[in-house]
């Protein structure tokens, strides 16, 4: 069973680790999850601070950018979901991009990203991929 379903399971509760280089998206997208009620969220703007979020803290999903300078958000899903970075490997995923190839879209799929959002994104689209990448109904939220 899923750990997150283990748990008493509110937005509250959840913690999500938002990967994007850009300033502006990172803040967009806490927004949003303000909205839905998500409050613990952390920020990684380039692969490293992920890596170094994730060692440090308990991460429920994480929200990645295609677009991250020195390694491409599907390299950085491959790697993890791969092991490379400790117990982290099944941890949700969801891609927020702008990167509406189908290739990319596949790919992501093929590598175990469990939901695909393009941007600008919108809060009530938002928490329907949370629900679906970490394996809830919505109604229980």
């Amino acid at each position: 069973m899923n750990e997150i379903l283990r748990r008493n399971l509110s937005f509250e509760t959840l913690t999500c680790l938002i990967v994007d280089d850009d300033k502006f998206s990172r803040t967009f997208a806490k927004t949003a999850l303000y909205q839905i009620g998500i409050k613990q969220i952390k920020e990684a703007a380039n692969v490293q601070e992920a890596i170094d979020m994730l060692n440090e803290y308990k991460i429920d999903f994480i929200l990645l950018d295609q677009q991250i300078p020195e390694k491409a958000g599907l390299e950085f899903a491959k790697e993890l979901k791969n092991g490379q970075y400790g117990s982290n490997k099944n941890i949700p995923l969801i891609m927020v991009t702008i990167d509406t190839k189908e290739q990319t879209v596949l790919i992501a799929k093929e590598l175990g990203i469990q939901e695909y959002l393009v941007k600008p994104i919108s809060p009530i689209a938002l928490k329907k991929r949370i629900c679906s990448a970490i394996g809830i109904k919505q109604e229980r939220i």
